[in-house]
């Protein structure tokens, strides 16, 4: 949503006789300066968390390319499983981090009615509402021509049997 704001604010004074109240290059700054810290940390913790993750994977080949060459077969030894849970450890810790970037979830808040509130309408509901009331006047003007147009042919059933029987 920032970035449309920040679109609309560099395209209206094309359009506008007046003078922009925020400048964009400020505004681009801005959004720069608010979030440089965050992706700094987040690219450093990345870079470190994999090197973690490589690190205990690559301890693991080199500890079971040893034991295969010493003894012909491979068992886990505290090297294995030291490579393994740092590995583990890596992604775990990844996971946390980001997850603590993620924007929390917002949660709709309740209007609660207030004096102030109470029978004011918004001008969308007026719209929404004259909308749905055209909507159900047409349709019964539509039922009402559908009943008078089976009425009359109805009528005219009528007179066309009492016409065959005489």
């Amino acid at each position: 949503m920032k970035w449309l704001l920040l679109f609309f604010s560099v395209i209206k004074p094309f359009f506008s006789s007046e003078h922009p109240t925020i400048n964009p290059v400020e505004e681009i700054k801005d959004l720069i300066r608010s979030n440089a810290v965050a992706v700094i940390t987040l690219f450093a913790a990345a870079s470190a968390l994999a090197t973690m993750f490589a690190g205990g994977l690559l301890l693991v080949a080199v500890d079971i390319g040893a034991q295969y060459d010493q003894n012909g077969f491979v068992y886990f030894s505290s090297m294995i499983i030291m490579g393994l849970a740092l590995s583990l450890v890596s992604l775990i810790i990844g996971a946390v981090v980001v997850r603590s970037f993620q924007e929390p979830a917002r949660e709709k808040k309740r209007e609660t009615l207030t004096k102030e509130t109470v029978g004011v309408v918004h001008p969308l509901q007026d719209a929404l509402a004259l909308l749905i009331m055209d909507f159900v006047k047409e349709r019964e003007f539509n039922r009402t021509q559908d009943e008078l147009h089976a009425s009359e042919r109805s009528r005219a059933q009528e007179t066309a049997t009492e016409d065959l029987r005489h």
